[in-house]
């Protein structure tokens, strides 16, 4: 068990995230840098509380103090196939898979001695996978366009959302959130900046080979830019949702950014031909492969925790977070 307040360092994040997403260590670097800062806006989570957007678990399994054993990732229930690596759709999600029976065991070496009330997700692939951690007491399958009817006005203390950013009628939720959010209540989520949406491969899709571009940026461009604005523009944003800025920080190094923006994303539909030969084929070398690819990626991408040799070097961080509490009536 974990202590309730502990916050770890952003390599050790990155240590045991890897573990669970090791063929895709550009997703473990960003959740590392997310984790470090959410885990101390999020405190002891006071209750109730939810995750609204609780994908499948993981990130917020390894947030919260969890760590899994070395037979566990996320990669036996995927959805792929050897034409994956070119982009189809934004609808795309290998991930959006998962087998019929919603019991399941799973392999950790630290479950967190916190936990959210209420985990919430719009796919029940995500929601079948998350029950098995056992950190949400209730999940709550619900399409994020349409009002939250479920919950009462003022139901929740703590929000933590991660993953705001990826919906369309973004106004529409946040207005909702307001209102599930009792007065003096905390919502906490990474929102993208404009700065943000610059640095990416996918603004150059116009000025290259647009279906190259496709195929790197895999529709994240566009995700992004659709909700990417600068400091200035979301205060503006979240007074007219309703909401006050209770704390701020900038968090995800712009070098850090960049590597996720591609990373070996394009690269998965093969690692998972290899992955699931080696695991039917070879069940006792794959083992020791995954350890052997874990630390080789840790000492190549550890350091990009490391933010003080960044920041003296002006490397600006490219991402906000957000801690936000209802506005008091006038």
């Amino acid at each position: 068990m974990t202590d309730i307040n502990q916050t770890l360092e952003r390599e050790e994040y990155f240590r045991r995230l890897l573990c669970a997403l090791w063929l895709r260590p550009e997703t473990a670097l960003w959740y590392a840098h997310e984790a470090f800062l959410a885990r101390q806006y999020l405190g002891a989570l006071p209750g109730p509380s939810m995750e609204f957007g609780c994908f499948e678990g993981v990130p917020s399994f390894v947030m919260l103090g969890g760590e899994f054993n070395i037979q566990f990732d996320v990669y036996s229930e995927v959805a792929w196939d050897e034409s994956s690596h070119i982009w189809k759709s934004h609808a795309d999600d290998y991930y959006n898979n998962a087998a019929s029976d919603p019991a399941g065991s799973v392999q950790a070496d630290t479950v967190p001695s916190v936990g959210f009330d209420v985990g919430l997700s719009w796919k029940p692939a995500h929601l079948i996978k998350a029950a098995r951690l056992g950190i949400h007491k209730r999940l709550v399958d619900h399409d994020p366009a349409q009002p939250m009817t479920m919950f009462d006005t003022d139901s929740f203390e703590t929000i933590w959302a991660p993953n705001l950013y990826w919906l369309d009628d973004f106004s529409n939720v946040f207005r909702e959130l307001r209102r599930i959010l009792r007065p003096g209540g905390t919502l906490v989520t990474p929102l993208p900046s404009s700065e943000a949406r610059d640095l990416m491969i996918g603004r150059w899709a116009d000025r290259a080979d647009a279906e190259w571009i496709r195929d790197l940026d895999r529709g994240r461009f566009a995700n992004v830019s659709r909700q990417a604005r600068s400091l200035e523009e979301w205060h503006e944003f979240l007074e007219e949702a309703g909401f006050e800025i209770e704390k701020h920080d900038w968090f995800l190094p712009k070098l850090a950014f960049e590597v996720n923006d591609v990373g070996m994303r394009p690269m998965f539909p093969v690692f998972m031909r290899v992955y699931e030969t080696l695991r039917e084929d070879k069940p006792d070398e794959w083992l020791e492969i995954k350890r052997h690819w874990i630390d080789t990626v840790f000492h190549f991408m550890a350091p990009l925790c490391k933010v003080d040799w960044m920041e003296a070097n002006g490397i600006q961080n490219v991402w906000h977070m957000f801690q936000l509490t209802p506005k008091s009536a006038a």
